[in-house]
């Protein structure tokens, strides 16, 4: 079969292209978002990998780097996946009561796809794409829109399936004091499928699959170890795009997957803290920078948030770039209510415009470098760097 791009609109897959491509053809998933931007020229310039099973396909993805990455997903993977979910009674129960299942996210992405069009097709739900729901039994959604739509106080459903990040404590509890909504949060990457699941209104560890195969690494100097599977939802092969075209990438069956995510696991289920490259040691704590923004959000603070790492002559300081009107003494007063003393932000840089990559990830380089240039040039100046003991009475 011929590998053949799609930019994968929600239309796509509701039109049944989807189902038709892979009969005839090995479709290449592209996030709608990519169309025009540098990331799309280079697909067109070297030859598309050649994927020799049936029914398969490639989502394509891009890191912090924005570099394009294809991840091949057989269909053996896709089915197991879709096999396991819909054999839990909770969650055939979840849809089946359902009148309708509301889809806020991009069904060109795995935890979409799966959660938005292939499990509730399964399961013959009727599936509708709305990108403002209000209301009704189930939305397939992130943390994000939910909280954007409990903070303009639209009905929210009675149940709420979302992927992504990890949930906002404040957010978390905000919504359990309203009662009555049910929150399932999936744990897991494009790579891996999912690994896990929690209720962030009453757990804060996720339980890990009982088919996913565990193993702990340890990383010198730190109490966190480093999550490693073995799944049967696990992609072994992908295509990372080189100067000279596309190189493919083997996991053998026999190895197991590191995530690089870090946490701790007990017999209460896995604690995850971040990705291995977002945390630092900020005042004798490890801090996660992916938690920092995660909580931030979950206050509802008009803007948008980013933590990065500004290195100090003591070691790592957070920085915090935003696009609030709120002033930094505003916005600190506000962080000091609600976060540890080693999640406050020492340098609070605010500017209209997000640095974004071509795939509206944020481009986090960039704004590590500005808000790096800000501390330097405030130390040279003599002038003071944003924390609490310098609000004073303003």
């Amino acid at each position: 079969m011929a590998s053949v791009l799609r930019f994968a609109t929600n239309e796509y897959f509701l039109s049944g292209n989807f189902d038709s491509d892979l009969k005839s053809q090995n479709p290449i998933l592209i996030d709608p978002l990519w169309k025009g931007t540098k990331l799309e020229a280079p697909l067109h310039h070297f030859p598309l990998p050649s994927l020799d099973s049936p029914n398969s396909f490639c989502i394509l993805t891009s890191g912090s780097t924005g570099l394009p990455k294809m991840v091949w997903k057989k269909w053996g993977e896709i089915e197991n996946e879709i096999s396991y979910w819909t054999k839990l009674p909770e969650i055939q129960t979840l849809f089946t009561n359902a009148d309708k299942v509301r889809v806020q996210v991009p069904l060109c992405h795995l935890y979409g796809l799966l959660w938005g069009f292939l499990i509730p097709k399964r399961l013959g739900v009727l599936v509708e794409g709305n990108p403002n729901p209000e209301g009704g039994d189930l939305w397939i959604t992130s943390a994000p829109q939910l909280q954007k739509a409990f903070h303009s106080e639209k009905k929210l459903p009675l149940h709420a399936i979302v992927s992504g990040m990890k949930f906002p404590v404040p957010l978390a509890r905000s919504i359990r004091d309203l009662g009555g909504i049910s929150v399932t949060e999936i744990y897991g990457a494009t790579e891996t499928g999912a690994i896990g699941f929690r209720d962030p209104l009453r757990q804060n560890r996720f339980q890990i699959l009982s088919s996913i195969e565990t193993k702990f690494r340890s990383e010198e100097g730190m109490t966190e170890t480093e999550l490693q599977i073995q799944s049967s939802f696990l992609s072994h092969t992908s295509y990372l795009l080189k100067e000279e075209g596309w190189e493919e990438q083997t996991i053998p069956p026999s190895q197991y997957y590191s995530t690089n995510d870090l946490g701790n696991f007990s017999e209460l289920g896995w604690y995850l803290l971040g990705r291995k490259d977002r945390i630092i040691k900020h005042k004798g704590k490890r801090v996660s920078l992916d938690q920092i923004e995660s909580e931030i959000l979950g206050l509802g603070m008009e803007g948008e948030f980013f933590s990065v790492p500004i290195a100090d002559e003591l070691g790592e300081i957070i920085g915090l770039f935003s696009s609030s009107i709120l002033s930094d003494v505003e916005i600190l007063r506000i962080l000091q209510k609600e976060l540890p003393a080693s999640h406050l932000p020492r340098v609070i840089l605010k500017n209209s415009e997000i640095p974004k990559l071509p795939n509206g990830k944020p481009d986090y380089l960039t704004i590590t470098k500005l808000c790096t240039d800000e501390y330097r040039s405030k130390q040279n100046q003599g002038k003071e760097t944003t924390s609490p003991k310098n609000l004073g009475s303003n």
